[in-house]
């Protein structure tokens, strides 16, 4: 094997099992904490008392977790990409809900 061969063998791993769930948890996280910060302000003005759910300790777990090789790889998959891509697989379900077996048309109603 030759060195350009290792070479582009070891970018697309690379490419595959970190830089791809990095950017997917880098995004899917920032969009998570700013939700969540929109959601403390909202809840800090309404209530009298509240205990915050972001935290410094969040932002820099999540922050990790995207950094990490392994960490980011399993994130990606089991953490980030359902909420991220739900809306897409939900979307894709509902143009792939046809029946195999039509439905019968009304009035042809077999009997055994």
């Amino acid at each position: 094997m030759s060195y350009v061969e290792s070479f582009v063998a070891n970018f697309w791993l690379a490419l595959c099992l970190y830089w791809l769930p990095m950017a997917l948890c880098l995004y899917g996280y920032s969009v998570r904490t700013f939700r969540d910060y929109r959601q403390d302000v909202k809840r800090r003005e309404s209530l009298a008392f509240y205990m915050p759910d972001l935290t410094v300790g969040v932002v820099v777990g999540r922050f990790l977790m995207a950094v990490f090789p392994i960490a980011n790889l399993l994130a990606a998959v089991f953490d980030v990409a359902p909420e991220v891509f739900g809306d897409f697989f939900r979307w894709i379900g509902k143009a792939l809900d046809i029946p195999l077996v039509p439905k019968r048309k009304p009035g042809t109603e077999s009997t055994p």
